[in-house]
């Protein structure tokens, strides 16, 4: 099945970075103000926009589908990032 001309296994592998990236960030950062939840949310979309956004710019061969696990992930860092700097507000 395919999704947007992309196959479901490859969304599936973004939204687990996505996953694992918020997890991680949110355990983490736990003294910070953001829940885990929240960071996790944010990871999966990152990941899922940044993967899809690197497998539109670099093409659907294996090449592509390399470089969008990477840009996946690159993108799911910065979001949660900038996440934590605009919100995230350390607890005494």
């Amino acid at each position: 099945m395919m999704l947007c001309a992309i196959e479901v296994g490859t969304w599936i592998v973004w939204g687990v970075i996505g996953l694992i990236a918020g997890y991680m960030s949110g355990k983490l950062l736990s003294n910070r103000s953001i829940p885990v939840a929240a960071a996790v949310c944010v990871g999966i979309i990152a990941a899922l926009v940044g993967g899809y956004v690197f497998v539109r710019v670099f093409g659907e061969n294996d090449y592509g589908q390399t470089i969008s696990l990477f840009g996946s992930i690159a993108v799911a860092a910065i979001l949660l990032w900038v996440l934590y700097a605009l919100f995230g507000k350390k607890e005494s």
